[in-house]
């Protein structure tokens, strides 16, 4: 189909973001699920843990205590972009130029998908590296994590069980001993597991529709995990597991936008090509490691 070698550009591109549009929506989300998505009001975002005044004292009728705010750990969220450019030739989209767009925008979107997709696994991995330190000048899975600023305590959500059932239960336990960075329990429902690649099956096992009884055992005691939800982490190593409370996740970890995914028409000035920019302006980061118990083991 022939068409204006000088108007070629302003038909061709919104049939792109059409297909980019329709592409990134049916992406399945794992980061939805596991973590708050959010877009930032400003450059950058501070955001604290989970904690506050402590406890309401008595009021004897005549003089209030004044509310002292316990220190917690400032989490900075500033954005980082991300941009490429994607050509086109003229000489290619005069042949076809639905499918040409179906193509670019299909790339882009699923390139773009995959640069964040990659991040929210490595915020995961990370956790077990020690150059990838929170507020807390930890990483996300520490055993030396402060329970406030002005507190010598310390508080570990790091493990080396493999996993299993008891290991899953003994983490649910440690967690609801955690106190928040005002000195009260932390209130959490460790009820979702994060699992690599190599353990999925045994996640099946333990948590599928026929795991009502205990799996690895000969009795017929109630499984305590069953149900539990699971999610595969492709960057955890091939022992790697953790166990989170899903509501408190999407609090306190975050996956925060300066700029959703997007294409924008760079206007070459060469008629005989397109120039498409894939962009998106994105952080991860955490408020507060209780949320979540990591296990490593060796």
């Amino acid at each position: 189909m022939a068409f204006d070698i000088y108007n070629w550009k302003d038909a061709f591109f919104p049939l792109v973001t059409k297909w980019f549009d329709d592409e990134y929506a049916k992406n399945t989300n794992i980061i939805k699920a596991l973590i708050g998505v959010e877009t930032q009001k400003r450059a950058v975002e501070y955001e604290y843990g989970v904690g506050g005044v402590g406890e309401i004292p008595d009021y004897d009728g005549t003089k209030l205590e004044e509310l002292t705010k316990s220190k917690g750990f400032k989490t900075v969220y500033e954005t980082k972009e991300k941009a490429g450019v994607y050509r086109l030739k003229y000489k290619d989209v005069k042949f076809d130029m639905s499918g040409e767009a179906k193509k670019a925008g299909q790339d882009m979107s699923n390139a773009l998908y995959m640069t964040v997709l990659m991040s929210f696994y490595r915020f995961f991995s990370n956790g077990f590296n020690s150059d990838y330190k929170g507020g807390d000048e930890q990483p996300l899975f520490s055993a030396h994590h402060p329970v406030s600023a002005d507190s010598d305590e310390e508080f570990a959500n790091i493990g080396t069980d493999a996993f299993s059932i008891p290991a899953i239960t003994k983490a649910q336990v440690a967690a609801r001993r955690f106190k928040t960075y005002d000195g009260l329990p932390f209130l959490c429902k460790y009820d979702t597991i994060l699992v690599s690649p190599e353990l999925e099956p045994k996640a099946k096992e333990y948590f599928g529709k026929e795991a009502k009884l205990l799996p690895d055992t000969n009795n017929n005691n109630a499984n305590p995990v069953y149900e539990t939800k699971y999610f595969v982490i492709d960057g955890f190593g091939a022992k790697q597991w953790a166990v989170g409370d899903s509501r408190l996740m999407k609090r306190h970890m975050k996956l925060k936008y300066g700029t959703r995914p997007m294409v924008i028409d760079q206007k070459a000035a060469n008629p005989l090509i397109a120039e498409f920019i894939p962009y998106v302006d994105y952080t991860l980061g955490w408020s507060d490691p209780r949320v979540i118990y990591g296990f490593d083991p060796k």
